[in-house]
């Protein structure tokens, strides 16, 4: 079994003061490791069996105990999401300060272990990427970073607040051309004093400033 990782997010749509802190665990459409997650075909038995928290992908010592769990009741499929709500360990006060750096926007994302059991294509593979019918969810952490190193593109399947044109225009662009959108954006949202003049316009450069300003806020630039 090979486990990979896969990036989530806060649902901050969804979160209150007194309410559960819920967190999209995993998304469809295609990571920086090239695998696309079908939702159609999780496996969610055997972490329910045991949704333990943990932090930072580590588990293993006395030091890495969990610092929570996944609520098993609330671990279900939404569209093209896999959702769960967090249940702290109130009495670790380390998992009490991890839970109010994710309410207060300090710690945004979260990160799944996956096993893939079935690919669309047979020549796919964890070296080639491609789209997962059949996975197996085996644990959920907090993460001060994601693994994935091109996760400011990865989180954009999370945004429900930027225009959907504007997500899509990111996606597959090279490092130069996202560079240059990047400027673009700051200079549509009025984060830069000037437009830059020399830096052609990129795909999204219609958008408003708004969504450029909701952009940039989810991609935490």
């Amino acid at each position: 079994m090979t486990i990979h990782r896969a990036l989530g997010f806060v649902d901050r749509a969804s979160l209150r003061e007194d309410s559960p802190l819920r967190v999209v665990m995993a998304s469809e459409g295609r990571q920086a490791d090239g695998i696309d997650l079908r939702m159609s075909g999780a496996q969610l038995d055997r972490y329910r069996g045991n949704p333990v928290l943990g932090y930072g992908h580590s588990y293993y010592g006395r030091m890495n105990l969990p610092i929570g769990r996944t609520d098993p009741a609330s671990i279900a499929i939404d569209g093209t999401q896999l959702a769960g709500e967090l249940d702290f360990d109130q009495g670790d006060e380390f998992a009490r300060e991890v839970e109010r750096k994710m309410r207060a926007g300090y710690l945004n994302a979260v990160s799944i272990g996956f096993d893939v059991t079935e690919w669309e294509n047979e020549a796919d593979s964890y070296w080639r990427g491609g789209v997962a019918t059949g996975w197996q969810l085996t644990e959920l952490s907090v993460v001060p970073v994601p693994m994935d190193e091109n996760a400011l593109v990865t989180a954009g399947r999370g945004l429900d607040l930027a225009d959907p044109g504007l997500i899509a225009a990111v996606r597959g662009l090279n490092d130069q051309d996202f560079d240059a959108l990047l400027r673009r954006l700051r200079a549509l949202a009025e984060l830069v004093p000037t437009p830059i003049e020399d830096t052609p316009p990129p795909p999204a450069a219609g958008v408003s400033n708004e969504a450029a300003r909701n952009l940039l806020a989810a991609l935490k630039i």
